[in-house]
Order: structure tokens, then C-alpha cells, then sequence
């Protein structure tokens, strides 16, 4: 069974995998909005750049701010995941589909714990939060393929 094959997929499967692909979107444009990047946002919106310029009040409402906006794509995620396994019908898929999911979420904080120590270690900071729904999807993915290849 192929993984992206449309022919193959219900659709409610169809469905999820479009709000999915919506969070991967939402995430890759979280991901441009890290100050101090080269950041396109800034040439669309000047009024951006301009609040990244001004005093640190302005400095600590942008990053609540982008905490926020990072939190969309994990939030849409879980939202479309659970939607999904309420609806789906077969016992089985449902089973695969919570085994990918929680080997994705392991892999992101294996990933966390990792990073985290040597950032700690090497004193030297790194916007790791910003790549957690990165890690997150892609390991999902890969999982949900191990999985679905093992039961051949």
C-alpha cells in the first residue's frame, strides 16, 4: 500500500491528510518567523521588521507572540489526528496510525532531550522549539511507513 497513493486512501483519509499537509504549511511558515534569520515575512510585512527594531518591550510581546503562532501546527495536528481516529472505522488502522503517532511524539523528545543537554553543555542556544513540529511530522511519517511495511 502506498503511503501517498490516492487511489488507496478513503476519504476521511484524504480528508486528514490535507489538514495535515495545512499544519506542514503553517509549520514551514512558523519557521520564518525566527529573529535574527533571513526572514521574507520582513519584506511582505515591513511593519515586522520595524517592531523587531524597536525597544525589548516590543521584544517580549514578539516572542510571546511567535511562541503562540508556533503553537498552531502542533495544535492542528492533534486536532486533525484525533478527528481522524474518532472517524475511522477499522480497529486495525486505528491502531497503526496511534503506534506512528507515538513513536513520532518519542523521536521529538528523544530529540528535545538530546539538544537540550548540549545546549546546556556548550552554552550555546538554539531555537529548538521551532523545529519540534518539523521532527514531529516527520518522524510520524517514517514510523507510519516502518509500521505499515512490517505487517507485509
Amino acid at each position: 500500500m502506498a503511503l501517498f497513493c490516492r487511489k488507496n486512501l478513503t476519504p476521511l483519509q484524504r480528508r486528514t491528510m490535507g489538514l495535515v499537509s495545512a499544519a506542514i504549511l503553517l509549520t514551514i511558515v512558523t519557521n520564518l518567523t525566527i529573529p535574527g534569520l533571513p526572514n521574507p515575512l520582513a519584506d511582505v510585512f515591513p511593519g515586522l521588521a520595524r517592531l523587531t527594531a524597536t525597544n525589548a518591550h516590543s521584544l517580549i510581546v514578539l516572542a510571546a507572540a511567535l511562541s503562540a503562532v508556533s503553537l498552531l501546527p502542533i495544535l492542528l495536528a492533534v486536532w486533525a489526528a484525533a478527528r481522524y481516529l474518532k472517524a475511522e472505522p477499522d480497529e486495525f488502522i486505528r491502531a497503526i496510525v496511534v503506534r506512528a503517532l507515538l513513536w513520532g511524539f518519542a523521536i521529538t523528545m528523544a530529540g528535545n532531550t538530546v539538544a537540550g543537554v548540549l545546549m546546556n553543555l556548550y552554552s550555546r542556544p538554539f531555537p529548538l522549539a521551532i523545529l519540534n513540529a518539523d521532527l514531529f511530522f516527520i518522524s510520524t511519517g517514517f514510523a507510519l511507513r516502518i509500521i505499515q511495511w512490517s505487517y507485509r
